[in-house]
């Protein structure tokens, strides 16, 4: 019964760090933080000024 205890807190653990990750991710793209593949109005990518 405490291996079944266990593994449930394991992945409960493990389904909070995937579920703040994907969190992390759509709060980023929604702030325009992420490339759009632009590189021309992008400004940030490989030293490139706007």
């Amino acid at each position: 019964m405490n291996a079944f205890i266990g593994n449930g807190v394991a992945l409960l653990a493990l389904a909070v760090v995937v579920g703040l990750a994907i969190r992390s991710l759509w709060n980023s793209r929604k702030s325009g933080g992420h490339c759009n593949g632009d590189c021309g109005s992008c400004g940030g990518c490989h030293g490139r000024t706007p």
